[in-house]
């Protein structure tokens, strides 16, 4: 069977999650360019995805370059966890 394939913002999503939940719980505030840098992003490709996250409603923007995940961003990673927890 073909392993599914993420889309750059879902990967980034699934980072995201992991990231926070490894300093405590899925919606503590991470630096947005840790996680692109940590799924392979430059800083203009992270500003896109951060900026397309935001407007969707799957992360919020904090103060400086911190950002969180929203309940529907929470919803959709929860959705994808198996598959993120094999690819991330």
């Amino acid at each position: 069977m073909r392993q599914q394939s993420f889309t750059k913002d879902e990967s980034f999503l699934c980072k995201l999650a992991s990231m926070a939940e490894g300093l405590g719980s899925s919606f503590h505030s991470v630096d947005c360019y840790l996680v692109g840098q940590a799924v392979g992003q430059n800083k203009k490709s992270t500003d896109n995805i951060v900026r397309m996250l935001a407007q969707t409603n799957f992360i919020h923007k904090l103060s400086g370059y911190q950002i969180a995940l929203t309940k529907q961003g929470k919803v959709l990673v929860d959705q994808l966890q198996e598959s993120c927890h094999a690819r991330v």
